[in-house]
């Protein structure tokens, strides 16, 4: 979704609940470990799948709200992949159990929230997990709402806290999902964010010189804060590029560039230039205005790291982070 979009969908749906809504509770370390619906090992019972669960009216507070984020809760941290991954949100009336026919829950309004491929989630055990949608929903205060995720080729690393709330499923090693699905309570734990600060990471770094370059985020995007773009495991006194976009799409494989295995996941908007410590580790510090017109906007970034012997171009790259900017 386009900026002008975002803030165009925020003016229409003011005023709007900020808040982050937890399903069925708060803690992200409690719950049986599932596999579904993101996938075990390769070739696993799960590798594909399609499921649906409801967040509750009551769950959500029962007030509008415009939903910018979904987050999990994995029971080991690691990397999930998807060769396709999903996730569509409707409204469903309210108190009313899901259909075993996948279609009936949905109407024509449905929207998706995410579509990508061959897409890496990083993940961090036993917390909240932003899984990062690249649209928003308009969530309506009256009804329920309906989780719909459908993944291709899922892997992830042991399972996510599940709860006992209905869930439709469709599991299988291959093939395409029936029209139907099987009901059981068994539906995994999740955060409904809604304009709320998020971060995520996504995708995977090439190696360097100095070992696997690594991207992550310090502070918390908000208005009037700073948050660092921060680099480790660059080259010792070198230098590095945080490179910023605002759309992502599938890894863009950069061997034509001669940087085998490293990868470009967003757009180009723009480049800054980061200094790097002995020990490979910098931060370009970016301040955020205090513009409420900025609530809603997500952007990406990305590293690109200084190491003349390590290929032809002398470049490595990082996995990227997804920012959304919120309260």
């Amino acid at each position: 979704m386009h900026p002008a979009t975002t803030l165009l969908a925020l003016v229409l749906a003011a005023p709007l609940a900020a808040q982050n809504w937890y399903v069925p509770d708060t803690n992200a370390a409690v719950g049986i470990c599932n596999s579904i619906p993101f996938g075990d090992v390769i070739g696993s019972g799960g590798y594909q799948s399609k499921y649906q669960v409801k967040a509750t009216r009551t769950d959500l507070g029962g007030l509008p709200g415009l939903i910018t984020g979904l987050g999990f809760t994995p029971c080991i941290g690691g990397k999930s992949h998807f060769g396709q991954i999903q996730i569509v949100l409707d409204h469903h009336p309210a108190g009313a159990p899901l259909s075993t026919t996948f279609d009936a829950n949905l109407t024509p309004n449905a929207v998706t929230v995410l579509s990508a491929t061959d897409y890496t989630w990083n993940t961090t055990a036993n917390t909240w997990n932003e899984i990062g949608l690249q649209n928003f929903f308009s969530y309506n205060g009256t009804d329920d709402v309906v989780i719909q995720i459908r993944c291709v080729n899922g892997t992830s690393p042991a399972g996510f806290h599940r709860d006992v709330r209905q869930r439709i499923v469709w599991v299988a090693v291959s093939g395409s999902p029936p029209a139907t699905g099987t009901s059981s309570n068994g539906g995994i734990k999740f955060e409904v964010g809604m304009l709320m600060a998020r971060v995520s990471s996504h995708g995977n770094s090439c190696l360097g010189s100095n070992g696997m370059p690594a991207h992550s985020t310090s502070g918390t995007p908000q208005l009037t804060q700073t948050i660092g773009w921060d680099v480790t495991n660059g080259v010792p006194n070198g230098f590095a590029l945080v490179i910023v976009g605002f759309f992502f799409g599938p890894p863009f494989e950069l061997s034509a560039f001669g940087m085998p295995n490293c990868f470009q996941y967003q757009n180009v908007v723009s480049i800054l230039l980061g200094i790097l410590n002995g020990t490979g580790a910098g931060s370009v510090p970016c301040s955020i205005p205090n513009d409420a017109g900025l609530l809603g906007v997500k952007f990406y970034s990305q590293y690109a790291c200084f190491d003349i012997p390590v290929n032809a171009a002398g470049l490595t790259t990082t996995n990227y982070n997804r920012v959304l900017i919120g309260n």
